[in-house]
């Protein structure tokens, strides 16, 4: 579904949640009310003194817009204006709609810190904790490199710590749902989120998008050199 035909369906107000960018990389977060007078444009209200001037944001860095009206939608937005004190004017330029957890953008993984514990009670490993690698992560789960072979269904407590510019660690249980090996010692292995509240999936999903952008950056660098 394109913007504007998704926007024109909502009501003309609606409440959400938006992830911005400042100047020095860190992310910030803030709710407002959106109103959706003039799609695929936004305006959006913030309560007094929620957000810092102008001068301090990024206005060149997208802006993730997140919606729950009965699904969670990512709206991914470029900033129009920010001349009014918490008052935001974005456009929109991609709806990303997730019916289900598995359906969430899935971006690389290969910059995040990795740890987990076993969760089940006949383990003597149990409070042992490993280290792993990411592949590709989503709301939904990850998918990372272990040395050691996991069974699926196993059920596993992660810690998953999301660097600049989110800047966050994240404790989650999960459960594995597929382990290929790839060679000694080295497992690629899939493992689903359980019970990860709004908040970590928005962090998460500005993780993914952060991380596309810097790719897509290093290309462009290539290219030129």
């Amino acid at each position: 579904m394109d913007a504007t035909t998704y926007l024109e369906n909502l009501p003309a107000q609606v409440q959400v949640a938006v992830n911005l960018t400042t100047i020095n990389g860190v992310q910030l977060k803030a709710k407002g009310m959106a109103m959706v007078d003039d799609p695929p444009t936004l305006e959006i209200r913030f309560p007094a003194n929620t957000l810092p001037g102008q001068e301090l944001i990024d206005t060149e860095s997208d802006c993730l817009i997140f919606i729950e009206t009965g699904e969670i939608v990512t709206l991914i937005s470029s900033i129009a204006d920010f001349s009014v004190q918490d008052c935001l004017l974005v456009t929109v330029r991609d709806v990303v709609q997730h019916v289900e957890k598995r359906d969430f953008y899935r971006g690389p993984a290969v910059h995040l810190s990795i740890s987990w514990t076993y969760r089940s009670k006949k383990r003597s490993t149990d409070q042992m904790k490993f280290e792993a690698s990411g592949v590709n992560i989503s709301c939904g789960g990850i998918l990372m490199t272990t040395d050691q072979p996991l069974a699926a269904r196993e059920k596993l407590m992660l810690e998953i710590h999301l660097p600049e510019p989110v800047h966050k660690t994240i404790h989650c249980q999960a459960s594995v749902i597929r382990v290929n090996q790839v060679k000694t010692a080295l497992y690629y292995t899939a493992v689903q989120f359980h019970g990860l509240d709004s908040e970590n999936c928005d962090d998460i999903m500005s993780y993914c998008f952060a991380e596309q952008r810097r790719l897509l950056r290093e290309q462009v660098v290539t290219k030129d050199l």
